[in-house]
């Protein structure tokens, strides 16, 4: 199977990739074009999409992981701009290249983000309502765009609602873990609102097992036991032997991080339905499993 996947050398992409080792994988990026080994090669999706449309060619799955990260800087309203575009302007470059080369993948899988959902301590499936916030601007958005260049592209389109991915070198656990170690971790707020974590060896093996299934639409992309940030963050603090006795109140947050907060005190209580509806097995339902697995 040939597999196209754009933004496939970021922690989440490269993780993928090793999950596909097996398949023809086709790594779309900003890199210089390279032959990695027999079966993975790097080429470089430049403006001028007539130089790399070739390699889209027999692809079977393409899946679009390009996104500039929210949380790298402040929201300023040039950087709003940038976060949004960064995500709009890889699926027209993707639709413009399978245009140029008249060619429609089986699925194309394109990401989005639990950011998508108001903010709610009920459980939120894929038919729950969107935010108003920023981030689920940017998801509404993000999910119209690909709908609207990849739907009469494809038998399946699957819209990626990805959670909070936690990985031991990057994301956020590697920034939480310091902070933990030097006995700085807190809980945020009340500390009831949801954390939608996933490990990332999830993450890969949903997309895996996506690729051999008959799914279209979104899928929540989150373990099916999430935690609270207050029991996320005592949860953290045992894994690493440290005890959690500070607080940092909403106020605060919102006065250090003005719109940006919404990250940290939005409850998202995220359910993976349409997955726990499949048979797919996760591999880390607990957290406290997945924070063993990723910090031992």
């Amino acid at each position: 199977m040939k597999i196209v996947i754009a933004g496939g050398t970021g922690a989440l992409g490269s993780h993928l990739v090793s999950r596909l080792k097996d398949h023809e994988v086709i790594i779309l990026t900003r890199r210089n074009n390279q032959k990695k080994n027999q079966n993975i090669s790097l080429v470089n999706y430049s403006e001028d999409i007539n130089v790399w449309a070739n390699h889209l060619k027999g692809s079977d799955v393409i899946i679009n992981l390009v996104g500039e990260p929210i949380a790298n800087k402040r929201w300023s309203d040039k950087q709003k701009k940038i976060i949004l575009n960064s995500r709009l302007k890889p699926i027209q470059k993707i639709s413009d290249a399978l245009n140029l080369i008249n060619h429609n993948p089986k699925i194309i899988m394109s990401a989005s983000a639990v950011g998508y959902y108001q903010s709610s301590d009920s459980p939120l499936n894929e038919d729950s309502l969107p935010g108003k916030d920023f981030l689920s601007d940017v998801c509404i958005k993000w999910e119209k765009e690909a709908v609207k260049k990849f739907a009469d592209k494809t038998q399946q389109l699957i819209l990626l609602r990805i959670g909070i991915v936690l990985d031991d070198s990057s994301g956020m656990l590697s920034r939480l873990t310091p902070l933990f170690k030097l006995c700085l971790g807190a809980t945020i707020g009340n500390g009831r609102q949801y954390v939608p974590w996933i490990h990332i060896n999830d993450v890969s093996g949903i997309i895996k097992y996506l690729i051999s299934s008959k799914f279209k639409g979104p899928v929540n992309l989150v373990s099916p036991q999430i935690d609270n940030n207050l029991k996320f963050s005592k949860k953290l603090g045992r894994a690493l032997n440290r005890p959690i006795f500070l607080n940092a109140p909403r106020f605060l947050i919102k006065i250090l991080l003005g719109e940006m907060s919404v990250m940290i005190l939005k409850s998202s209580n995220v359910v993976p339905k349409a997955i726990l509806d499949s048979n797919y097995k996760f591999e880390f339902k607990k957290l406290d499993n997945a924070l063993k697995d990723l910090l031992s």
